[in-house]
């Protein structure tokens, strides 16, 4: 069930709607093509209340996860069929000459006399993908349109379908549960959770300035670092650790004192060296990937020039780190750890709000 939706996909905007399974991503989006049955609130494409009409009266083409391509009818046929049935009824000619444009745009002008089942994964998809844009809709809504794709040829589709938006500039809304795509494709993201949006913004707006703890988690790969601390007068207390934070953080937190916050950092902005205020960390895990490196680390007191004698609670002092390809490290060994204040995040436990200094540390997302 969703609640208190309120969004507003600008003219030509490519708007993706991300989240996990669940969070209502899909229900908005077949509300909005007339699919699913409004109970209350208003649903406009351009400046048309569009609650009552049916799907067909919305000037609306979906592009569905499944392409729902009709498998009697040839590749030509299907990206015809929906000019056949519009109103005011166009000519043959007038058809043929749409379907080959739209062919030829799709890079799919070899295929038209075949039929679906002769195509690959990532051919159908293009086939679902001009069946859309033949009609020169108002709005395109795309439902998960690559999730039967494989890795290499999403990467593809999905660069093909951001250029082809561009070239249209056709008001586009896209589901994915998948943050990659979502980062790649997006003008604005709005970010779902349990039937309600959690934030709307541009991706990296997102990525720098998260709303609230579940965005932080959802945004991002690998996602967010979280560590529980106590506000004492200006520093944040862990047992194994003490942070100072810089002036600009006071207002923020002097609601909090010698209260529990949650402290959020990202894997890519943890830094590594002996510095002071720096903690130990344990290396438990570790994925070499060629460019670069992520461990999983447990935070200890053990000196880095010491072994330890007991292995670590992961429990609440996990966390991943991210380190350069040319870092030399192994299963146990121990890292010298820092949490710079100007990359930390804190979130208000009871509310997962995100507690913002003033002025905010964190680098513009304009960047």
């Amino acid at each position: 069930m969703l609640e208190h939706i309120n969004l507003t996909v600008n003219d030509g905007e490519f708007m993706v709607l991300v989240g996990p399974s669940g969070c209502g991503k899909s229900t908005l989006l077949r509300l909005i093509s007339g699919l699913e049955t409004l109970t209350e609130g208003e649903i406009w494409v351009g400046d048309r209340l569009v609650n009552t009409l049916a799907p067909k009266q919305r000037d609306i083409a979906m592009v569905f996860q499944s392409y729902a391509l009709y498998p009697h009818l040839s590749v030509y046929n299907n990206l015809a069929f929906g000019l056949r049935r519009s109103r005011p009824r166009k000519s043959n000619t007038e058809i043929a000459q749409r379907v080959r444009s739209v062919a030829k745009m799709l890079q799919i002008e070899e295929l038209l006399s075949r039929l679906p089942k002769q195509l690959s994964g990532g051919q159908k998809q293009r086939v679902a993908l001009g069946r859309a844009m033949a009609r020169s809709p108002q709005v395109f809504l795309m439902d998960e349109p690559l999730s039967n794709l494989d890795a290499k040829l999403r990467t593809e589709t999905r660069a093909q379908i951001v250029s082809l938006q561009r070239q249209l500039a056709t008001t586009t809304i896209y589901v994915t549960h998948d943050q990659t795509e979502a980062m790649t494709m997006g003008d604005r993201i709005a970010v779902m959770n349990q039937g309600k949006i959690q934030q709307v913004a541009p991706p990296l707006a997102l990525y720098h300035h998260p709303a609230t703890r579940f965005v932080a988690a959802f945004i991002g790969s690998p996602p967010m670092n979280f560590l529980p601390v106590t506000v004492k007068a200006s520093q944040l207390v862990h047992p194994l650790f003490t942070i100072a934070l810089p002036p600009a953080w006071q207002a923020a937190i002097a609601a909090y004192q010698n209260q529990s916050l949650t402290l959020g950092i990202r894997p890519e902005h943890i830094e590594i060296g002996q510095k002071p205020g720096a903690t130990s960390a344990i290396i438990t895990q570790l994925e070499a990937l060629g460019s670069e490196t992520y461990v999983t680390a447990t935070l200890s007191d053990t000196p880095a020039n010491k072994t330890p004698s007991n292995k670590p609670s992961a429990d609440t002092n996990s966390l991943q780190i991210r380190l350069s390809a040319e870092q030399n490290i192994s299963l146990g060994s121990i890292l010298q750890i820092s949490f710079p204040p100007a990359k930390l995040h804190l979130f208000d436990p009871s509310t997962d709000a995100n507690i913002r200094p003033s002025p905010h540390p964190h680098p513009p997302y304009s960047d």
